[in-house]
């Protein structure tokens, strides 16, 4: 018992300005209220409930481990209500990216996913050096435009790359001016929906914007599915803010005439002959 009350003491001379300040409640599973009210004290425990005494500590029981943490769930729980009500599911759209940088050149390719499971699929070829970073990043932004370009409100991004996902989560400090400028334009574009997150995800979770071999998976409809290539020359931590709602325009544009081509019941996957453009890009083939 004199151990407690001396490790109470040690923590009162410690942080005295904060005992005189606010109330202060001790959780013990030892009588201390009782022991330090006793009229018999005599020795160091009475100069100790002497000095605690001024402190107007008030001394509650502690509950067993479970208790405890149900307790602070409770009080938690009804400190924030909103925060602990779940949004509707079917309003939320998610985002899958995955961004590369090879010797052959650097692509990003983007999963867009609708609450009701209509997917579209997007792959973009970089017709400019980029790190794996940069090429993170122009997934990122392309994702985003796509949805916005389909007037998303609410969406949840994926990514595998753990230094991009911590650095929009600000847990990672951003100190390259390229990575900056690119940090700054995902988070002004993400202001653009009412409600987002972004999460990282291992890279064995992320095959379908690893690769677009998934597109032919048995378990999606061409009805539902939907492919579009593009070519990008110029990095958007470089565009002028004016250049998005152009961008998201040619998006829905080329969204509408890849859906009227499904619909038609021609090829979901048209034949694009090699050909470079003067951005300097290759188109991909379908296989």
């Amino acid at each position: 018992m004199e151990l407690t009350t001396l490790a109470l003491r040690s923590a009162v001379q410690k942080l005295r300005p904060y005992f005189q300040a606010h109330p202060v409640v001790v959780l013990t599973d030892q009588p201390l209220r009782k022991i330090l009210h006793k009229p018999d004290l005599t020795g160091r425990m009475l100069q100790w409930a002497i000095e605690l005494s001024e402190f107007g500590i008030e001394f509650q029981p502690r509950l067993s481990m479970k208790g405890q943490v149900m307790a602070d769930f409770v009080l938690e729980y009804s400190r924030r209500p909103n925060q602990h009500q779940e949004s509707n599911e079917k309003e939320w759209w998610t985002l899958r990216v995955n961004g590369a940088s090879r010797s052959s050149g650097s692509g990003v390719r983007l999963l867009l996913q609708s609450p009701t499971g209509e997917h579209l699929e997007q792959a973009i070829r970089l017709g400019f050096p980029a790190s794996n970073n940069e090429a993170e990043y122009e997934a990122i932004l392309s994702g985003l435009d796509l949805a916005l370009a389909l007037s998303v409100s609410k969406l949840r991004v994926y990514s595998d790359s753990q230094l991009v996902v911590r650095y929009i989560q600000e847990e990672y400090e951003a100190k390259d001016a390229r990575m900056v400028r690119y940090l700054t334009k995902v988070k002004d574009t993400l202001q653009q929906f009412t409600e987002w997150t972004v999460e990282k995800i291992r890279r064995t979770e992320n095959g379908r914007a690893d690769t677009l071999a998934g597109i032919a998976a048995p378990s999606l409809s061409k009805k539902s599915f939907y492919c579009l290539y593009m070519c990008k020359s110029t990095p958007m931590s470089k565009e002028s803010p004016l250049a998005t709602p152009l961008r998201q325009a040619r998006q829905m544009t080329k969204i509408g005439r890849t859906m009227l081509q499904n619909i038609s019941g021609q090829a979901l996957y048209p034949e694009i002959p090699n050909r470079h453009t003067k951005s300097g890009c290759k188109l991909p083939v379908s296989p």
